[in-house]
């Protein structure tokens, strides 16, 4: 199944369930979704195992973005299930609800495809305002009381013990610039009604640390 690689994150289906069980398959790429086909009014469940007799752990928004898969699929009869991490959740979900965002392979195991693209992280907060953008080479500051600067990406790990967090590191001289990321419910940016997936805390320069909200785009 598809998912996001998880070095800018931190920290990352298809058919109708008859009961006959398929064998776990595994990818070594990451992706993200976005939920697909769920109304307005209804939720797509995370349950607790493949099935629709598993227990719901919580639902998912019909507008749910940056759900991160763990690689993992489980076929129930002429059902797909996809594991996922979501609100800080591991489970798992009909995969013909979910659509992927971007991703790094081609590798799809749903109906829908699309291009190979880059996969980045923007980041943005306030006071001072500052904007952030975290892809797999490099980090690319502007802060509006200071210069812009970019510094190639030469570390990068998710966390050992949860998944939904992760560093990306590069250095200018001897100064570091760090960006610590992770999946979570809501961000807020403080300037408007929009929520984020994802969550920034980072270090400047080795010197100026800021906070702030991620979503995660595709890049020519």
């Amino acid at each position: 199944m598809q998912k996001i690689r998880v070095w800018v994150m931190l920290v990352l289906g298809l058919l109708l369930s008859s009961g006959v069980q398929a064998e776990v398959k595994e990818e070594e790429n990451l992706y993200v979704y976005k939920v697909k086909h769920v109304a307005p009014d209804d939720e797509l469940n995370l349950r607790a195992v493949p099935g629709v007799d598993g227990d719901i752990l919580v639902t998912i928004p019909h507008n749910g973005k940056g759900i991160v898969g763990t690689g993992k699929s489980r076929q129930l009869g002429r059902t797909v299930w996809a594991e996922v991490h979501w609100a800080g959740k591991l489970g798992w979900v009909n995969a013909y609800y979910l659509l992927e965002e971007v991703h790094t392979t081609n590798y799809n195991p749903g109906q829908e495809k699309r291009e190979e693209t880059l996969v980045q992280m923007q980041c943005a907060g306030t006071e001072p305002f500052w904007t952030i953008e975290v892809s797999e080479k490099k980090i690319a500051v502007k802060v509006a009381d200071a210069e812009e600067y970019e510094v190639a990406v030469d570390f990068r790990k998710q966390s050992e013990n949860n998944t939904s967090i992760a560093v990306v590191a590069g250095r200018r001289g001897n100064a570091l610039t760090s960006a610590f990321l992770q999946k979570v419910e809501i961000c807020s940016d403080g300037m408007s009604d929009k929520n984020y997936p994802y969550s920034i805390t980072a270090m400047l320069n080795g010197r100026r640390v800021v906070s702030g909200c991620c979503s995660v785009v595709g890049a020519e």
